[in-house]
């Protein structure tokens, strides 16, 4: 059996056309491949991230401490609940009041007064015409010691100390309001003037029962 030339051209025509589509087809998935994103650079709708509303720098935030914890609140003071019979010097004892005066050669003067507010739990300190005689700092101390005038007044050292303020000079009249009188010395006998510098006793004012 013989095949014409019409058979042979359409055979090859054939071959021809089944070349170029496998040609065509291996382009586009070579193309594919190469253009198609790696799998972890995929992102769909859902994926994006949604932005947050803007904050304050602070907003949020809690103050740390060196190990990276947050720092505890301060609380305010409270008054601790005392189950003695007796009253603390600071409720039982005031008004008091005494006459400042020098020690060791000091030229210190002055009036020191303590009564208590009324209407709450706190202590005024006032001390009128004070000259601590010295031009240096000078520390103002509420003690349990006492002070004894005369020609030679003296200051004798006894139980514990509480630091009221620092004065310098010269200072015409002087108002502390103690807000927390329960931290006070158990008792407190005198008012005292040392040296901030060096400690040296100044002056000082036995406190004594007043109007």
């Amino acid at each position: 059996m013989r095949i014409g030339r019409w058979g042979t051209d359409r055979r090859r025509l054939a071959l021809v056309g089944a070349l170029v589509a496998v040609v065509v087809v291996g382009s586009v998935s070579l193309w594919t491949v190469s253009h198609a994103p790696a799998e972890d650079d995929l992102v769909t709708r859902s994926d994006r991230a949604v932005p947050e509303p803007a904050r304050s720098p602070s907003e949020g935030l809690r103050p740390l401490n060196g190990l990276g914890e947050p720092l505890l609140e301060e609380s305010p003071a409270v008054q601790p609940v005392d189950s003695s019979p007796i009253e603390p010097w600071w409720r039982r004892v005031p008004p008091v009041s005494g006459d400042i005066v020098g020690i060791d050669g000091a030229a210190a003067s002055g009036h020191v007064h303590i009564a208590g507010n009324t209407g709450d739990d706190t202590l005024a300190v006032e001390i009128a015409h004070l000259e601590t005689g010295t031009t240096g700092p000078v520390d103002i101390v509420l003690s349990g010691g006492t002070v004894t005038g005369g020609e030679d007044p003296t200051w004798t050292p006894a139980g514990e100390s509480f630091d009221l303020f620092q004065a310098a000079g010269l200072e015409e009249g002087l108002t502390v309001v103690l807000g927390e009188p329960w931290t006070l010395p158990d008792e407190v006998r005198s008012l005292v003037l040392l040296d901030a510098a060096t400690g040296t006793v100044l002056g000082g004012a036995a406190l004594v029962p007043s109007d």
